[in-house]
């Protein structure tokens, strides 16, 4: 972590920046594999924000595409320009409440954030085999939507994340894949990486786009294990 002597804990993410600016971090944030950073409340907002959405988000910020953006901007209509660059009323009364009452229940949510790797029931969830920190439960379980995410924060000996079919996660009891992606290669050397839905595989297989496709041969080789579990 980013500290100085005199105590203060700095904001790691600032801390990586070209010009590594020093603030005052006030906030902690865990990744999926439970390590922590010190944050300041603009780079915690962020991490919110960002970090659970990353591989959709991120492709909106490549300064070409923002160049792009730009350029394609043109100029309103008087009808348009008038709706734009009008205020909005403020806000009075029982609406001003609502809002407010909105605002208080989101805070309320965000600070009732599970502790990384304790079996929740509002969730799918699977069951991670690998080792974590002593801290964390002994069982370690994974929301099955981050368990991709989860698996790339456990590191190869080369200091490369994991994919999430090399790690032999167990979905929790009751719950059974339905979908199986034999896309990547990846996926299909280990059987096919399996999903509860046609939506989830198919958001899978488009947010993975740069895993290495699948062989003939290894989806055909997978397509036979599949077929024996089923026999």
């Amino acid at each position: 972590m980013a500290r100085a002597i005199i105590d203060v804990t700095w904001c790691d993410w600032h801390s990586q920046l070209p010009e590594k600016p020093r603030v005052e971090a006030r906030n902690t944030r865990a990744y999926e594999d439970g390590s922590e950073v010190d944050l300041c409340h603009f780079c915690a907002l962020l991490f919110d924000v960002v970090h659970p959405r990353r591989d959709e988000i991120l492709p909106f910020l490549q300064p070409d595409v923002l160049t792009a953006l730009r350029r394609s901007a043109r100029d309103p209509s008087p009808l348009q320009r008038k709706k734009v660059t009008e205020p909005l009323p403020p806000a009075r009364g029982h609406a001003e409440g609502n809002v407010k009452s909105a605002a208080a229940k989101t805070r309320a949510k965000k600070r009732k954030v599970s502790p990384a790797g304790v079996w929740r029931e509002d969730v799918v969830q699977v069951r991670c085999p690998l080792p974590h920190r002593s801290s964390r439960p002994k069982e370690y379980w994974v929301d099955l939507r981050n368990r991709t995410a989860h698996a790339h924060g456990h590191k190869r000996e080369d200091g490369t994340g994991h994919y999430g079919p090399d790690i032999d996660f167990e979905l929790q009891p009751g719950v059974t894949f339905t979908h199986f992606c034999t896309e990547h290669q990846v996926c299909a050397e280990h059987g096919g990486y399996g999903f509860l839905s046609a939506a989830s595989l198919d958001s899978h297989i488009k947010r993975a786009v740069g895993w290495k496709p699948a062989s003939k041969a290894a989806r055909d080789a997978a397509a036979t294990k599949m077929a024996a579990k089923n026999s």
